[in-house]
Parts: C-alpha cells; sequence; structure tokens
C-alpha cells in the first residue's frame, strides 16, 4: 500500500503534518461569539439547537463557542459561567427546587 502523503522513505524532510482531509476546526469570528453571549443572556433556558438555529450557524459551533470561548455550563437547565462558586452553584439549585419556583 503506498503511503499517499509521503514518507521519508520516499525523501520527505519536512516533520510538520500535511493537510488532510477531514473535519475543519471550528473558526468563530468576535461577531458571532457576542451574538451567543447576547442570546444567552437574553434567555438562560435557549438550547444550543434553538441558537444555532437562530444564528444559522452549526450545532457543533454553537455548542464549541458556548463551552470553550464563552466557558458557560449547564445547571439545571439554564446557561450559567462555570466560574461560579460552590455556594453559588448550591444556592442556584435551591431556586430551582423551590416550589415557587416549580409552580
Amino acid at each position: 500500500m503506498r503511503n499517499v502523503y509521503g514518507g521519508y522513505e520516499a525523501g520527505r524532510v519536512n516533520i510538520k503534518d500535511l493537510p488532510r482531509p477531514g473535519q475543519a476546526h471550528v473558526v468563530t469570528n468576535r461577531a458571532t461569539i457576542s451574538a451567543v453571549d447576547e442570546l444567552i443572556r437574553k434567555n438562560r433556558r435557549i438550547t444550543t439547537r434553538e441558537t444555532a438555529v437562530e444564528l444559522s450557524k452549526n450545532k457543533g459551533t454553537v455548542h464549541h463557542i458556548i463551552q470553550k470561548k464563552l466557558g458557560y455550563g449547564e445547571v439545571c437547565a439554564q446557561w450559567v459561567p462555570k466560574s461560579l462558586s460552590e455556594n453559588q452553584k448550591t444556592a442556584r439549585m435551591g431556586v430551582c427546587l423551590t416550589l415557587e419556583f416549580l409552580h
């Protein structure tokens, strides 16, 4: 079987990876990140799919922005910053479990 990427036996001397077919890296710009952040701040219960449809973006791209770029995590079906302390997270859970909130 022939190595289509060129091996050292064929005289290759560069050790960097050659371009390969496959999934491209997620490319995001500041405007898209800001738009996702604005939607989440307006409605903390918005889903990744709803955000993707609203912005006409790929669901995976939106998920990457939410998790990696903005640093949000999902707590009690709401997007919250991951930088909350344990006390703040516990307080949010307490609010979610109150009878007043459930009605």
